[in-house]
């Protein structure tokens, strides 16, 4: 801890108690500042290094730690090696904490301290930052841990110092950008199909293919060989088999992509830039897009070829035309034939390491829920990715007939039953449980979620609609038509006939206030002709509310403006109403339709069904 200032020295007053501790008070403060000048002295003798004094630091920092300026809270803190995604740009950049100003020197208290931005220091304790100070060499910024160093260099490779191991270190942190850090690649691609080629010659219009292609032979596939995992880029023709070239794999693949260059013959090549490219170097791997005569990336005599047609004889794609490179030509290098060579060179950006940035990505076990795939749903490690996940893989806990997944435990989905909303009918009523209506909802479908009561609504208001009990007949008799298998109440001409029914009205749940009631019939033509005129009467056995005389006569039903009219063919059925007559809940009403059976259809008429309605005046 370095001596901080002493700005005022306290001499002793009139009338001060005196003991050791005041006496002395003075020669300590005077002390305390000879110490301070002593050490400013010895910085301005050493000369060695440059300091900063008297800056606000992190409180939990250390002696020997490196540190970096954080402008948000003008506050030193404690470095650490890192990039983050630019969100405005789409690229990586250096952490502000990867930029470090120098080492943690001295503090004079919590919060304030001297910073050694550059040169030497002796003995200088640097157990807070180096976890063995006595290893020398060059220490770098650790990407774990704010404030420490490290040895050999990380991916994100800030340099700070070097370490004498002697408790002596050279200060001198590094403040370029560690992303323009890389390194070149060159390669020697294997010029050859991974199988047998067809044999083509100069002008006869075939294209190069590949016949019993192989995975496990080095040089080129065709682009849709199952190895590549449906990857190649719209065009591509052929696939460069990484798998059997295991340096290339090793470092692949570029970073960025844009930085690959290749010479097929000592002669450049199109690669991903241009209209028209003869090549695409991806994350994904490299692939051929041209096929005609000596365009492939193998030599046009290539020996062992077969003698087997394939393929078009056209290989344009859109307004990119397929050409013979000029070597291949008559009269252009005709001893090179059987000769190629493909020359790749790339970049690899240093920070982009297997230690930095994900290189491949693929599930942990066979059998697990979570699959890796490419945008078009195929298994793939690199390049753009897709997880999605197989609910059906995780262990299960669930009862019969529950299908229902109510949560999730560890490796397991947990089934049971449950109503995920009711959507009531007019017979129900759902009210809230509580007296908030946000216990429950209702969306747009008219579903209701959360917790209510279940209760049958109120009908009282609402029309009430029955079928009429047929308690006898008279000259009236039950027909069945065989030819439509219909069955039907027959009035035959030349005899008076009738049908008497009862309604029994409920005493309960029927509207309210004064009703009425009246009835209808589905009529049934057995000849073409319009209905006769009928006779209607009803009869009302109120509720007793205590011992009555029994009501023993009909009042008659006006049928005049509800028949007339009602013509039907043979086999046809129409619906007729007559007028409505007054009621009470709980009557029992008697009704009857006769006919005399002089006037009217030929044949009679029928009946095929007879009922009412309760209607409030």
């Amino acid at each position: 801890m370095a001596t901080p200032w002493q700005n005022l020295i306290n001499f002793i007053i009139n009338g001060e108690a005196v003991s050791d501790s005041v006496t002395n008070r003075p020669t300590r403060q005077l002390a305390a500042r000879t110490q301070y000048l002593y050490e400013q002295l010895q910085l301005l003798a050493a000369g060695e290094a440059l300091f900063i004094h008297g800056v606000p630091v992190e409180a939990d920092a250390l002696v020997g730690q490196p540190m970096y300026f954080d402008a948000s809270s003008g506050t030193y803190k404690r470095a650490l090696a890192a990039v983050e995604l630019d969100p405005v740009n789409g690229w990586y950049t250096v952490a502000k904490s990867a930029f470090v100003v120098g080492l943690l020197y001295s503090k004079t208290n919590t919060t304030t301290g001297s910073i050694i931005s550059i040169g030497m220091a002796r003995d200088f304790d640097m157990s807070n930052a180096i976890d063995d100070p006595t290893s020398s060499g060059p220490y770098y910024l650790s990407m774990t841990e704010p404030g420490k160093l490290i040895s050999p260099r990380p991916a994100v490779g800030v340099y700070v110092l070097f370490n004498r191991g002697d408790d002596t270190v050279h200060v001198d942190p590094v403040q370029k950008d560690v992303l323009e850090n890389h390194i070149h690649y060159k390669f020697q691609l294997t010029a050859e199909p991974a199988g047998t080629p067809n044999c083509i010659e100069y002008g006869d219009g075939q294209v190069h293919c590949i016949f019993d292609a192989d995975s496990d032979l080095p040089g080129w596939l065709p682009a849709d060989d199952p190895v590549f995992n449906g990857t190649a880029p719209e065009g591509a023709k052929f696939g460069y088999n990484l798998s059997q070239d295991p340096e290339l794999l090793r470092v692949w693949p570029p970073l960025p992509p844009d930085t690959a260059y290749i010479e097929v013959n000592s002669q450049s090549v199109e690669v991903n830039n241009g209209t028209c490219p003869r090549v695409i170097v991806n994350s994904n791997g490299i692939w051929w897009l041209q096929d005609c005569y000596g365009a492939a990336p193998w030599p046009p005599d290539y020996p062992g070829c077969s003698s087997s047609s394939c393929g078009p004889t056209s290989s344009s794609s859109g307004e990119c035309e397929c050409t013979t490179p000029i070597e291949y030509m008559p009269g252009h290098g005709i001893d090179r034939l059987d000769q190629m060579s493909i020359v790749l060179w790339f970049a690899k950006m240093v920070v982009k390491t297997d230690e930095s940035v994900v290189t491949s990505l693929s599930p942990c076990s066979e059998n697990s829920p979570i699959s890796v795939l490419n945008c078009e749903g195929q298994a793939q490690s690199t390049g753009q990715l897709c997880l999605a996940v197989d609910v059906s893989k995780l262990l299960r806990v669930e009862s019969p007939g529950y299908d229902l997944v109510k949560g999730f435990g560890v490796d397991q989905v947990l089934k049971g039953p449950a109503v995920t909303g009711i959507k009531p009918t007019s017979d129900f009523a759902l009210t809230g449980i509580g007296t908030e209506d946000e216990d429950w909802e209702v969306d747009e479908d008219g579903v209701y979620h959360g917790e209510f009561e279940l209760a049958l609504a109120d009908r009282a208001g609402d029309p009430r609609e029955g079928e009429a009990n047929l308690t006898i007949v008279s000259n009236v008799r039950e027909e069945y038509d065989s030819v439509l298998k219909v069955f039907y109440l027959h009035y035959p001409a030349g005899q008076a006939g009738e049908v008497r029914g009862r309604i029994d009205v409920s005493r309960i749940d029927v509207p309210t206030g004064n009703l009425e009631m009246y009835l209808w019939f589905w009529f049934y033509g057995r000849v073409s002709a319009a209905l006769p005129t009928l006779g209607a009467t009803y009869r009302r056995i109120p509720l007793p509310s205590s011992p009555a005389a029994l009501p023993t006569s009909d009042s008659p039903i006006d049928t005049g403006s509800w028949l007339p009219g009602l013509t039907l063919n043979a086999g046809q059925y129409g619906q007729a109403t007559t007028e409505p007559f007054d009621i009470a809940a709980g009557d029992q009403v008697l009704f009857s339709l006769t006919w005399d059976g002089a006037s009217g259809p030929s044949d009679g008429f029928g009946i095929l069904r007879s009922g009412y309605r309760i209607v409030v005046k």
